[in-house]
C-alpha cells in the first residue's frame, strides 16, 4: 500500500488530486489509516 500513498503524495504535490478522511481534507504526511483521493475542482 505505500506505494500507492507515495503516488498519491506526489500527485498532492503537483495540485491534481486531495487526500481525504472522513469528508475533511489532510496533510497527505500525517495521514493514518484509509484515506480517499479526488481530483482537485
Amino acid at each position: 500500500m505505500e506505494p500507492a500513498r507515495r503516488a498519491a503524495r506526489r500527485l498532492v504535490e503537483a495540485g491534481r488530486v486531495q487526500i481525504t478522511q472522513a469528508g475533511h481534507v489532510v496533510d497527505p504526511s500525517t495521514a493514518k489509516g484509509p484515506i480517499r483521493i479526488r481530483r482537485t475542482p
